[in-house]
Order: C-alpha cells, then sequence, then structure tokens
C-alpha cells in the first residue's frame, strides 16, 4: 500500500473519473445556454484540442518514462524556470478543488437540506476528501472503480428512462444563430474539462512499468469521455429542449421529469448521488495531485505531511467564496477557461517546444 503503484486500469479509472465525474450533470445547462442545439459540435470542437493536449502529454512520457511534469519541465527547462510555470498551474488545482467542494455544497444546501449552513457540507465533504487522499492512490483508484461504475449506471439509467419525454424536433435548428454560439460553447467546454488532460501527466508516474498499450487504451477512454458527455448532453435537449439552457443542473431536471407508472416517478435523487459522489471523486483527484506536485518541488520525505494543511487552506477559500449569478456565470465563461489556457496548456507547449529544440539541436 505504501508503495503508491497502480495499475493501467486504475489509472484509466483516474483518468475517466477526473474527465466526466461533475462534468455530466454540472456541465450540460450552461453549455446549452450558450451553444444551444449546436452543443455537440462545441464538445467535438474542445474535444479535438484536448486530444491534441493529451497527445502531447503521452509523448513526453515517452521521452522521460516515469517523470511527472515538473521532473521533467526542470529537466527540460531548468529549475527556476520550471517552478515560475507551475506556479499558475499550482494556484489553478487551488482554484479548482476548492470550486468543486463549494459546488457541491451549494447544490446540497438549495436544493437537499435547505435549512442547513453551507458551511455544514463544506467541512463534511473536504474532511472525506481529505481522509480519502491521504489513503494513497491505490487504495483512491480501487475505490474509485466501483463508484464511477454506480455514477455511470445512474447517468445511462436516467437517459434511458427518460424516452418517453425525448422529443426530436427539439434537436433542430442545429445553428439558428450561426456558428458563434458553438465557438464559445467550445471555449466554456474546454475551460469546464477539456482543458484537463494535461493533470493526466502528474498521474502516470504512479503506473506499473512497462506501459504496455496503456497510450492508446488512454485516447479511447478520452473518445468515450467526449461521446458520454455528448450524449448527456442532447438528452437534455430532448427533453427541454430551448429552455434546456436555463437549467442549472439540467440532468437533476431531466430525472425529475421521469414519470412510468406511479412506481417510477421523481427519481431525480440518483443524479444527486452522481454529482456528489462524481464531484467529491474528482476533487480527491485534484487535491492528490496539488500535494504531489508541492511536495516534489519542495522535496518534503513525508508525502502526507501537507495533505491536511492544503485541505484547510481550501476550505478557508470555500468559507469566504461567495458569488454571485452573475459573478459566477463570468467566472465559467470567461475568467476560468483563459486561466486554464495560461495554466495548464501554455506550460505544456512550452515544455514540449522546449523539448523539441533541444532535441532537434542535439541532432545537429
Amino acid at each position: 500500500m505504501n508503495k503508491q503503484i497502480i495499475s493501467q486500469q486504475q489509472l484509466i479509472v483516474l483518468f475517466f473519473v477526473y474527465l466526466t465525474g461533475s462534468a455530466s450533470v454540472n456541465l450540460p445547462g450552461p453549455l446549452i445556454g450558450f451553444a444551444h442545439n449546436g452543443v455537440w459540435i462545441s464538445l467535438l470542437l474542445s474535444g479535438a484540442v484536448a486530444m491534441i493536449q493529451l497527445l502531447l502529454v503521452l509523448y513526453l512520457d515517452k521521452e522521460y518514462p516515469g517523470q511527472s511534469f515538473n521532473e521533467y519541465s526542470q529537466a527540460v527547462l531548468g529549475t527556476w524556470p520550471a517552478i515560475i510555470i507551475l506556479i499558475p498551474f499550482i494556484s489553478l488545482l487551488f482554484e479548482m478543488s476548492t470550486d468543486i467542494v463549494f459546488e457541491v455544497g451549494k447544490y446540497a444546501n438549495s436544493s437537499l437540506m435547505r435549512e442547513t449552513p453551507q458551511y455544514v457540507f463544506d467541512i463534511f465533504i473536504f474532511t472525506t476528501v481529505a481522509i480519502t487522499v491521504r489513503a494513497g492512490i491505490e487504495v483512491m483508484s480501487r475505490m474509485f472503480t466501483i463508484l464511477i461504475i454506480i455514477v455511470m449506471l445512474f447517468i445511462f439509467l436516467t437517459m434511458l428512462l427518460s424516452f418517453p419525454n425525448y422529443h426530436s424536433e427539439f434537436l433542430l435548428p442545429i445553428l439558428p444563430d450561426g456558428i458563434k454560439p458553438v465557438l464559445h460553447g467550445a471555449y466554456l467546454s474546454y475551460g469546464f474539462t477539456h482543458a484537463e488532460p494535461v493533470l493526466l501527466a502528474l498521474l502516470l508516474p504512479f503506473v506499473r512499468r512497462p506501459t504496455r498499450d496503456l497510450h492508446k487504451k488512454l485516447i479511447i477512454v478520452f473518445g468515450i469521455s467526449v461521446i458520454t458527455l455528448i450524449a448527456v448532453t442532447i438528452s437534455t435537449i430532448l427533453v427541454f429542449g430551448p429552455l434546456a439552457g436555463e437549467r442549472k443542473y439540467s440532468m437533476v431536471e431531466v430525472a425529475r421529469m421521469i414519470d412510468i407508472e406511479p412506481i417510477i416517478q421523481r427519481v431525480e435523487f440518483i443524479v444527486g448521488i452522481a454529482l456528489i459522489v462524481g464531484s467529491y471523486m474528482k476533487a480527491c483527484i485534484i487535491l492528490f495531485i496539488l500535494n504531489q506536485l508541492i511536495v516534489r518541488i519542495c522535496k518534503l520525505k513525508d508525502e502526507k505531511l501537507l495533505i491536511f494543511p492544503l485541505t484547510f487552506i481550501n476550505m478557508i477559500c470555500a468559507f469566504i467564496l461567495h458569488r454571485s449569478e452573475t459573478r459566477l456565470t463570468e467566472h465559467i465563461t470567461v475568467i476560468l477557461p483563459l486561466w486554464k489556457l495560461t495554466g495548464f496548456t501554455i506550460p505544456l507547449l512550452i515544455v514540449v517546444a522546449i523539448h523539441l529544440l533541444k532535441r532537434k539541436k542535439h541532432f545537429i
């Protein structure tokens, strides 16, 4: 257990969890609001950009097997330049782990237990996340394998039971306002989830070597995650049509509409469970990556030393994080995609570019 080594299958589970996680429930509503019926085109566009990032991460893993992103960044750029480009990376991980738990607490407070203060949910979730991360990546991957199966089963069951409520005419027209809303939707989906394949570079060092056919499997899993998000968004449109973009937790609303005989009604709680569990798993992965990154930069011997302090910082940030709906929309649609571009994508491109230049110079 203390060796912190996982199998290829366990890494694939973690990769799929943080790609879909809470996105399958949180993403459709805001994304449909911008891209309308062309939402599937937006997901394909942002997915194509994310695929390029994934291929770059896998290329670096092939060039530096067994090393994490910060390790080969230092090898390529040098110690201090690598630390400089990792600063926005770390700040973004702090923001993500705080936002994920805050949104779960907000959902629980607004939809489940309205008389309970949100900080009660935040404390409970952060404590559970910290304990899980402290147990190690092997324990996380084993547990998440079961949980992600349950989450995806709930989501697909919701889509299947919603079949009587589907209206195919809601899918047309695809581009009523031209291509600009679709491009805006691609920008939003990129910032929400498709800028994150670079995080895989911090999980690959924990995989048991040799990694036979692992890269091909990760590409396939990424394709499955994109298809899953497209299916969820289309399901929402089929049920609500033009009103789909106004539903914040759209899959919860889809489940609320299910009415099949007297025995299958008001089953939105299963999607609520999927939202909470998916967000919990993603928060665990983000906190684990954040902890590993800081531990390796500071060269600490005890990898578990900073888990609780980092969790406490995130919890304090969640307590003071109170955005209005307008500011929250601006944060998700404008700030977050730009932040992920500078924090995730640009550092990855810099490392790849410098590596290729050094390699070309070496051959010359």
